[in-house]
């Protein structure tokens, strides 16, 4: 028999199971009325007599960090173990009493909101994909019975970063490749080999002398460096793993360069210089022509946008710079397709009006 009485001012329902061989009490607090509290407990009748009722009756949190630890921890690269990490510790203030068969839509609707008064959008949306992917586990354990994370929205009070795509002019490429051509510092090498060949910075700090062949022109992409770790890991995708042929203006220049031993290119400390490093000393060679600001991603956006404004093929353009599907770089580079498409809509025109 289910149990109703009031408590402070709201409603509490609590209902008899057994777990374990053992008759428990499963309760509910917070009604409003006992009208609302009623209904819960006829639910919960119901549910334990259709065996429709889930007995697990511990944390949510403890649950979420077990499910980390085994099955995720293991398999993520420090980058990604940050989001986790910030997921627990929401959860950890959140949801500190919360059992894992009470948590309702409403409830991580209200967690999403609160988190989204101070948030990015992306950062929410992250948050929210964790929790989901932990509840999509849940559920296949058998220990909770809905997916509460369907129909959950996401929005933000705080404004996004802007994203629009960045990248140099052809006219801008060709004078930042002017000024670095011959300048012997790790900076400058690691930028113009992104210009020439659209790899991402992980990429070309985890390249070592023997991924240069200097005879076929190419440069052997099969692993990246994170500095999080300060270890050799694999390349963001598999398709990553490729062989891009450079052109022999570049090849030439660098086959005069002295390689590190293990790095490619090295600082003074033989390891790979930082990124903020990098992106200082492109910053000021940008700045000296008044030329697009933008960062050394930006350089493997320049080195995609000008090959697609040269009509190369995009699937090629995909395949060189490592995109596990052609959708993605359909995506990123929408805009600049849209652009292509009226100038080739107007070609078009032009051409069967001359029929």
């Amino acid at each position: 028999m289910a149990s109703i009485y009031k408590r402070g001012t709201g409603w509490t329902a609590n209902v008899s199971i057994m777990q374990n061989s053992k008759r428990i009490r499963k309760t509910k607090s917070g009604f409003t009325t006992k009208r609302e509290a009623v209904i819960w407990a006829n639910d919960t009748e119901f549910k334990k007599q259709n065996k429709q009722l889930s007995t697990k009756d511990s944390l949510f949190i403890d649950e979420f960090k077990d499910w980390y630890t085994v099955f995720k921890e293991p398999q993520l690269e420090t980058a990604t173990k940050v989001w986790y990490k910030t997921t627990t510790n929401l959860l950890t203030r959140k949801w500190p009493d919360k059992k894992i068969n009470e948590v309702t839509s409403k409830d991580f609707q209200i967690l999403l909101n609160d988190y989204g008064d101070t948030h990015v959008k992306s950062s929410i949306l992250k948050i929210k994909n964790i929790i989901k992917s932990f509840v999509i586990f849940a559920l296949d354990d058998g220990m909770i019975l809905k997916d509460f994370t369907r129909n959950v929205t996401t929005r933000s009070k705080v404004k996004s970063k802007d994203v629009t795509l960045k990248f140099l002019e052809t006219n801008e490429m060709k004078k930042l490749i002017d000024r670095i051509r011959y300048n012997d510092s790790v900076s400058c090498k690691m930028i113009l080999t992104a210009i020439y060949s659209g790899l991402r910075f992980s990429e070309i700090t985890g390249l070592t002398p023997a991924d240069f062949d200097f005879d076929n022109s190419t440069i052997n992409v099969n692993k990246s460096w994170q500095m999080q770790d300060q270890a050799f890991k694999d390349t963001k995708t598999e398709t990553s793993n490729r062989i891009v042929t450079m052109p022999d203006s570049y090849m030439s220049i660098a086959n005069k360069w002295t390689l590190g031993e293990r790095f490619a290119f090295e600082g003074d400390n033989s390891k790979p210089i930082l990124n903020n490093a990098v992106n200082k000393r492109l910053k000021y060679y940008l700045d000296i022509d008044n030329s697009t600001p933008i960062t050394f991603h930006g350089l493997r956006h320049t080195h995609a946008s000008y090959l697609l404004s040269q009509d190369i093929a995009i699937q090629y353009v995909s395949e060189r710079l490592g995109h596990s599907d052609v959708n993605i770089t359909l995506s990123v580079y929408a805009h600049l397709l849209d652009k292509k498409r009226e100038q080739e809509t107007a070609a078009t025109i032009i051409s069967l009006n001359n029929l």
